[in-house]
């Protein structure tokens, strides 16, 4: 009988009632040992009916081996795991040792329990109840986390307790507190044999704090006479808190026999019965006595697994042993665990049963980190790595596995874990090569944290430790940093950087690949040589596209990134739309992020906002997923530029705001550009050009370029100068002549060309702008975007109204109305209207809704790759929902659109300018 807990008994009623109707859902549940979550979980199991229960409890003594706790979760549905795409089927059999280890992305693992788990619910709904999960392994704790933040629609409902909610944070919380004075007395009448006194249960609830195993256990404790108030209580009572104190009683009566079982079975708990069994036989204790231990009601040996009666009975077993004890209990169980498949368990006792250091234990620790890498499980690599360190007899050895383990932190994505790693690896370093690599990825996790600046700083200074030792270290340290300045913001450092690691690293192709794309993107960032910057950056697009060599994923990405910066959106989509294929079909979240965001920003640049909104949604909520904080910050700011050019002002404002957030508090100011130009943007379209200045002026500033002014280094930049003219303050002259020589660049690109041209053509006398204007629209008619056509063909319109020729106004504003309102840039085709209205000719109508604006980000996403011809279980896949969810959606987007059929979604998506 469940006492109390009416609120939250009715919580977890809705939430399976939610999972009875087809909707998922999760529910953490926290609060200190004892506090009754574990019958809360034993409330949801009997409150369902022809519902699917799979269940898993935390093991303290398994935190360190990877993916363990994940394995007996999903060891009934194993049989489904054939229905779920090939890649994360191999990836999810190699970390749960059913198949071969195949090393990679840790996410292909996530992603497969969240799609193997939605299969199985197809069949039936769902409940996974997870007990004492601040004792999962974290690879465990992370695919349960990945799965709970895709749920949609899939009939699966997670029920999480856990003391400690780190790593949930995110999730629906339910902090399960102590009982009141009513349910104190309910519970200790239902324990005890007569009704316990008002004061006796006022004073009980105070001094444990509500706690029901704390109460449970003092009133087997108490005499009646206790009880009743005839007798005083034995005060205070706060002490019988402990795991000690709660169950130091029922242990101490225990005969030897027994407590040596208990101490086995406590020290073996992760290890399964028949290892602790096995280790008993040792010691030849005899069958009698390993049950009478069960008929304690402590522990019990069933279903594979040692069992106590609560987790406290294991810390109070092994909390009054003495380290040499200890250490003896551990050598007897890794001499039972002898087996290939119970090497890295062998590895974890061997080293708690280490006096002092022990090279021998530290080489099979190594290896046992080898076998959890080989199979995805980095968390659990960097732990025995770290062991291994700190056994290890020479500084030499130390360093090199503290450095590992830092490399495997990194991989599972504990930066700061990482970090620390690194600076004991530090500590220990003398060889060269060993320093460049301490160097090389603590310049990675820099970067991933958003903080660029310090990544090309500590990968300079490494480049420098190692270049009279190992010139091609030196110069991938170098070429890295060069990347990182470019990244930063620091255009003039980028390039010298460039210059110096393209003059002395030879002809290594990735080195020459680096070096093109940043000293192409540093170029136009300083305002420089535009013809030079778009050289170098289409001859890296070129060697990508020919690579005979294997590139990094992260350098097609810059590769992207640099051609989409400067506006030219169609060969960054070029290399991005197989690149970002690929990384579905493999199932590698860890780069997708990075990839959406760039192929958002180019679909920007190509008028694609539709897509472009839904790439860099996806881009921000996996980036959530995975941790990716960088890209999680520069795609907002990519979402507010894309709403302004929708002309979405509330949805604009709300992901500047939170991308700013950001700013100087973990990420510098200069990378925000993306957020800046939208505010700037979004202030150009609302008709206030002064608002705008000051966001765009941030927006084409860098932080070492040559001249104070902002820079015109890229087609946007052409925003600025808009808001000068239409504000009426004069321009800068450094900005002028920027514009100038970019413009009379012999390589100007159609894309960019025609949208600097309208800057020209902007800041042109009433003789020269006609011939501009033309200019910038024979270069749109050649290539570019809608958007940015519809955006010439408004300032030649207002240009033309201004100087009284109203007719030729109204044809070019008829045309810029007619793009807004086809590509659903509401904010923009209403100031169009307005100077149609202004120019004679009224629009007389609202501006309608294109079809994206009535599909959500996902929803467009789904309906896109539906229309492409993909099913909905490869829809699925791609997306990393269940098929339930695809299904879900795909139904609102007929409903929304007013189709039928793939093929009329496909001709609705082409017309509106979405597929």
């Amino acid at each position: 009988m469940l006492v109390g807990r009416v609120s939250e008994c009715a919580r977890i009623d809705h939430l399976l009632a939610e999972n009875r109707s087809g909707s998922s859902g999760a529910l953490v549940l926290t609060g200190e040992p004892g506090i009754g979550k574990t019958a809360l979980l034993c409330y949801a199991r009997e409150r369902v009916r022809d519902v699917r229960v799979l269940s898993v409890t935390g093991v303290e003594a398994e935190t360190m081996f990877p993916f363990a706790a994940l394995g007996r979760l999903l060891r009934p549905v194993l049989d489904d795991i054939a229905s779920i795409p090939d890649a994360q089927a191999v990836a999810l059999r190699g970390a749960l040792t059913l198949g071969e280890a195949v090393p990679g992305d840790r996410f292909a693992v996530y992603a497969a329990t969240f799609q193997l788990l939605a299969a199985a619910a197809e069949a039936s709904t769902i409940l996974v109840l997870v007990d004492d999960a601040q004792w999962l392994d974290l690879s465990s704790a992370e695919a349960l986390a990945f799965t709970a933040r895709r749920l949609r629609a899939e009939g699966l409902t997670l029920l999480i307790a856990t003391r400690d909610p780190q790593g949930f944070a995110d999730m629906e919380m339910l902090r399960v507190g102590g009982f009141d004075n009513v349910a104190a007395a309910e519970l200790l009448t239902a324990r005890c044999a007569e009704a316990p006194a008002a004061d006796v249960v006022r004073v009980l609830t105070e001094q444990l704090e509500g706690n029901p195993l704390a109460l449970s256990e003092v009133a087997d404790a108490l005499t009646p006479a206790e009880l009743t108030g005839r007798a005083p209580l034995h005060l205070p009572l706060q002490a019988r808190l402990t795991a000690e104190r709660i169950f130091g009683p029922r242990i101490a009566v225990l005969d030897p026999g027994q407590r040596l079982v208990l101490e086995i079975a406590a020290v073996g708990a992760g290890d399964g019965p028949a290892a602790v069994l096995a280790a008993l036989s040792t010691q030849q204790i005899a069958r009698a006595t390993v049950e009478a231990l069960e008929d304690s009601g402590l522990v019990s040996f069933e279903a594979g697994q040692v069992r106590f009666v609560h987790p406290l009975v294991r810390t109070a077993a092994l909390a009054d042993l003495t380290p040499s004890r200890l250490r003896a209990l551990h050598a007897e169980m890794a001499a039972v665990l002898i087996s290939p498949s119970q090497a890295e368990r062998r590895a974890w006792h061997l080293a708690a049963a280490a006096l002092g250091q022990d090279e021998d234990i530290a080489l099979t620790l190594e290896s046992a980190a080898a076998l959890a890498s080989g199979r995805g499980g980095y968390d659990g690599a960097a732990t025995a790595l770290e062991r291994a360190a700190e056994l290890s007899v020479h500084d030499q050895a130390r360093a090199r596995r503290f450095y590992a383990g830092a490399e495997a932190a990194r991989r599972a994505g504990q930066t700061e874990w990482a970090l620390r790693l690194l600076t004991r690896s530090e500590a220990h370093a003398c060889d060269p090569a060993l320093v460049a690599a301490i160097a090389l990825t603590r310049g990675q996790i820099e970067l991933l944290c958003g903080r660029a600046g310090v990544a090309y700083t500590v990968w300079q200074q490494g480049a420098g430790a190692v270049a009279d030792v190992d010139p091609a270290m030196a110069g991938s340290l170098l070429a890295a940093a060069a990347a990182g300045a470019a990244i930063a913001g620091y255009g003039t450092r980028a390039l010298e950087l460039a210059q110096e690691v393209s003059s002395s690293s030879g002809n290594d192709p990735t080195i020459t690949l680096i070096t093109k794309i940043v000293t192409g993107w540093a170029s136009h960032m300083l305002g420089r040589s535009f013809d030079q910057g778009l050289e170098e950056l289409g001859s890296a697009v070129e060697l990508l596209h020919s690579a005979e060599f294997d590139v990094d994923v992260e350098w097609y990405v810059l590769a992207a990134f640099g051609v989409a910066w400067i506006g030219e959106g169609a060969p960054a989509q070029g290399i991005l739309d197989p690149l970002v294929h690929r990384l579905r079909v493999e199932g590698q979240l860890g780069h997708l992020p990075s990839a959406l965001y760039v192929s958002a920003l180019a679909d920007s640049r190509l008028g694609r906002l539709e897509s472009g909104r839904a790439a860099a949604t996806e881009a921000v909520d996996l980036a959530a997923n995975t941790g990716d904080q960088l890209i999680r910050f520069r795609g907002l700011g990519c979402l507010a530029l894309l709403e302004a050019q929708l002309g979405d002002e509330h949805a604009c404002r709300t992901h500047a705001a939170e991308c700013l957030k950001w700013v100087e508090l973990a990420i510098p100011r200069d990378m925000a550009h993306d957020a800046f130009d939208g505010l700037g943007l979004l202030e150009l379209s609302l008709g206030r050009p002064e608002h705008a200045i000051s966001y765009l002026a941030q927006a084409n500033r860098y932080p070492e370029a040559d001249i104070e002014d902002p820079v015109i280094g890229r087609a946007y930049s052409v925003n600025l100068i808009e808001a000068y003219v239409y504000s009426g303050r004069p321009v800068p002259a450094t900005t002028i002549e920027q514009l100038r020589r970019f413009t009379d660049a012999e390589m100007l690109p159609a894309a960019v060309g025609s949208v600097l041209w309208r800057g020209r053509a902007l800041l042109a006398d009433e003789d020269q702008f006609d011939t501009y204007f033309t200019r910038s629209l024979q270069l749109h008619a050649r290539g570019g975007s809608p958007f940015d056509t519809a955006r010439t063909q408004l300032c030649y319109g207002e240009r033309l109204r201004r100087s009284g020729r109203r007719r030729d106004a109204r044809e070019q504003l008829e045309a810029a109305y007619g793009t807004f309102e086809r590509i659903g840039a509401r904010l923009w085709a209403e100031r169009a209207a307005t100077e149609l209205t202004a120019a004679g000719h009224p629009i007389g109508r609202p501006v309608p809704q294109n079809a994206g604006d009535r599909l959500t980000a996902q929803e467009l996403q789904v309906a896109r790759l539906a229309a492409g011809g993909a099913t909905n279980r490869e829809v699925a896949a791609q997306l990393f929902l269940s098929v339930k969810t695809i299904e879900m959606h795909l139904g609102r987007v007929y409903r929304k659109l007013g189709v039928r059929s793939r093929t009329q979604l496909a001709n609705l998506l082409h017309n509106n300018g979405l597929a």
